[in-house]
């Protein structure tokens, strides 16, 4: 299992974000959290001290990953929220809880980690399906960073954390696998974030941005379809799915050292190389 933070690690060095080292005390926003990820970062982040306000539509997974954390740290506050992170003025009432439940006008952290993954094909598929993954998987991550973006203007530094996906280097599932929602949405969320790189350095540079890129995860989400080993001409056939708990502790590592890109499983990094080294042949 890898993590990529750029095309050679000595050649990035220096050029990542400023650390964020201390968790303790400070406040995180986090999507996405009954399942998956999502639930390994609030368990982690509560076992580091940092008071989380989590939101799923999975209200009963949500209050299962909610009592784990607080029996992980009853010391911290964990605030629960069902709602669609699709729906601004949901998004927007989310906002507002948070501020009350935690006593506070900064965030220090916002983690975009909600996602949807349906809708493979736009010629053949439904529209139902394609502008839901699209919603949820690009819009959530819009909508959420707008909402909190005075809370993490008001905070003494902040970091903006986004899970886009190994879609958001190739846009397939393999031979024959189109997996144009998703891919779309997270090539949004992938050229948004580096965007907030420069637009917070410019004009927030207490902020910094995070882009998540992982491969096959161990989640609550659909898993590739077999198809994927054959991808690239069989380019990583033999990985193993990483699991939900190491990326989590892979993320969380790159938030604490400064590490703005995060590339994460063998699947990931082969495909991130791949299309780097010939972008050309990358859909042949």
């Amino acid at each position: 299992m890898r993590l990529v933070t750029g095309p050679r690690d000595e050649a990035w060095k220096g050029r990542g974000v400023a650390p964020f080292a201390d968790f303790e005390d400070r406040v995180a926003v986090l999507t996405g959290a009954a399942s998956g990820i999502g639930r390994e970062l609030l368990l982690d982040l509560v076992g580091r001290g940092t008071h989380v306000a989590v939101c799923d539509v999975d209200r009963r997974g949500l209050d299962v990953a909610v009592r784990r954390a607080r029996a992980v740290n009853p010391a911290v506050r964990v605030s629960a929220h069902v709602l669609d992170v699709s729906d601004a003025d949901a998004v927007a009432r989310f906002r507002d809880e948070v501020a009350l439940a935690h006593g506070g006008d900064a965030v220090h952290l916002l983690f975009n980690n909600a996602a949807v993954a349906h809708g493979g094909s736009f010629v053949t598929g439904g529209r139902e399906d394609w502008e839901r993954t699209f919603a949820v998987s690009w819009y959530g991550v819009y909508h959420c960073t707008r909402a909190f973006l005075p809370m993490l203007l008001a905070a003494d530094r902040g970091v903006v954390v986004n899970t886009a996906s190994v879609n958001a280097l190739w846009a397939s599932l393999g031979p024959g696998a189109p997996h144009t929602a998703c891919s779309s949405a997270k090539f949004a969320v992938r050229g948004f974030t580096e965007s907030l790189l420069v637009d917070f350095r410019v004009h927030a540079p207490h902020l910094s941005a995070v882009l998540v890129l992982p491969g096959h995860v161990r989640t609550g989400m659909p898993s590739p379809p077999r198809t994927w080993r054959r991808a690239l001409g069989s380019l990583f056939a033999g990985y193993q799915p990483v699991s939900s708990a190491t990326a989590a502790a892979l993320i969380i590592d790159a938030v604490r050292n400064g590490r703005w890109r995060v590339v994460i499983g063998d699947d990931a990094a082969a495909v991130d190389e791949r299309v780097r080294a010939d972008p050309w042949t990358a859909y042949d």
